[in-house]
């Protein structure tokens, strides 16, 4: 996704803009940033002014389909070169949790409707986007939504999501922040729809992300509430990530552990804050908001998924050294394929630095799949996923392949229901075993 004119309506025909017409909007974007609140490079996009008009989302009815079917090309690794995007992540430190809770992705909702279950003062529409796979939710500017309930969180907890942010003309205006919240909301069913209205929450951790338009730096700044009160802030911090993040989702981590709150976006840890959260919070719900804008919804998108809480942090080594059975959902893949994520890299890490610790270990890798697709296929999936984690802790980390036997299982081992997406995602996992 490249720094376009945003084009939200589907039936808004593509404009072709002519060569005058790209310089002056060039000019007119020249002359916009001496106002704005600005301080980085000239836009190093200037000269590809006329790759501005080739993004455009795409919100096409379509039924739910299987894994199989949403990437109908079998996209295969080579077992000897995995994912050097994993480099990108080399610093990575976040282990998401041991228990799934709730995830979402939006895959069950029907497109240009409000996702079931969520909460808006406003409007928020499902969505998909171009080139990227999935189902999306779209936030529109002045609104606030809640997530269904994910139960009474632990203190010790983690949080995943995929943002997507896009960006049309620079009118000049300031562009409006995005905060995504930990909330702890009363029980009930008026609650949710009481916090969106008037913001009512217990306890809250909002994490506000700033922009300056298609292109520039993120800046991002942590704050929370407790009982309405501030109760923490800090000032805000200028990201090496832009925007558009070169076409890519922004991924962003969170763990919590008492009052202690870390964020990772795109694998750099930009916040590691002891006392951020407010004591005794119980939090038991995800949380957005999107200020209000000058810009018309033509001009801007903030969309969200792949949304995954879980609890607690498993202990690597205890797990594979003393009990001799690691299960992790923690190494993900890209859709019908065996490419290894980015983001799994905090997880290969340390499973590398328990192995490395203990020369001596050799381990079966398992690979696992949920019920989706065909069983067949699913078997050679999970064996070709367990070839690449092979293949990484090789390459990426110096783990002898002599010392890792593979295996892939495809949904014949499940360890929850196919019933529910929380269920499938505990069953999409990969297990170590020590022999």
């Amino acid at each position: 996704m490249k720094k376009s004119i945003f084009i939200a309506l589907l039936h808004m025909p593509l404009a072709v803009f002519s060569q005058s017409a790209i310089l002056d909007k060039i000019k007119q974007k020249a002359e916009a940033r001496a106002e704005r609140r600005v301080d980085g490079a000239i836009d190093k996009s200037m000269d590809k002014a006329e790759e501005e008009i080739d993004g455009q989302l795409k919100q096409p009815a379509k039924k739910q389909r299987s894994e199989k079917e949403k990437n109908p090309q079998n996209v295969v690794q080579d077992a000897g070169k995995p994912n050097t995007g994993l480099k990108s992540y080399s610093k990575f430190d976040f282990i998401p949790g041991e228990r799934i809770v709730y995830t979402e992705d939006f895959a069950g909702d029907a497109i240009g409707e409000l996702p079931l279950k969520w909460a808006t003062n406003n409007r928020g529409e499902t969505v998909t986007i171009d080139k990227l796979p999935g189902n999306w939710m779209r936030l529109f500017p002045a609104s606030r939504f809640t997530s269904p309930a994910a139960g009474k969180l632990p203190e010790n907890f983690t949080l995943e999501a995929d943002l997507v942010l896009q960006f049309g003309d620079d009118g000049g205006y300031v562009y409006p922040d995005l905060e995504l919240k930990l909330l702890d909301l009363a029980p009930g069913e008026q609650s949710p729809r009481s916090y969106v209205v008037n913001q009512d929450a217990t306890h809250e951790v909002a994490l506000v992300i700033s922009a300056a338009g298609a292109g520039k730096p993120l800046s991002v700044s942590l704050k929370s509430y407790a009982n309405g009160t501030e109760y923490f802030s800090n000032q805000a911090k200028e990201l090496k990530i832009s925007s558009d993040n070169d076409g890519k989702p922004l991924h962003i981590s969170v763990w919590v552990q008492k009052e202690r709150i870390r964020y990772w976006i795109n694998g750099e840890k930009v916040f590691d804050i002891p006392q951020a959260v407010p004591p005794k919070s119980s939090f038991n719900r995800v949380g957005l908001s999107l200020e209000s804008s000058l810009y018309t919804e033509d001009q801007l998108g903030m969309f969200i998924s792949n949304i995954k809480v879980a609890e607690g942090t498993p202990d690597l080594r205890s797990k594979l050294i003393t009990e001799g059975k690691l299960v992790t959902n923690g190494i993900l893949f890209d859709v019908n394929s065996d490419r290894i994520r980015p983001e799994s890299a905090g997880v290969l890490k340390g499973i590398a630095a328990v192995l490395q610790e203990n020369a001596a270990v050799r381990v079966r890798i398992t690979g696992h799949t949920d019920s989706d697709g065909d069983a067949a296929q699913n078997i050679d999936l999970s064996k070709r996923r367990a070839k690449a984690v092979q293949a990484a802790l090789q390459t990426e980390y110096g783990i002898a392949a002599a010392r890792m036997e593979t295996d892939g299982l495809g949904e014949s081992k499940p360890v929850a229901g196919n019933n529910t997406k929380e269920g499938k995602a505990s069953n999409r996992r990969v297990e170590f075993i020590k022999l």
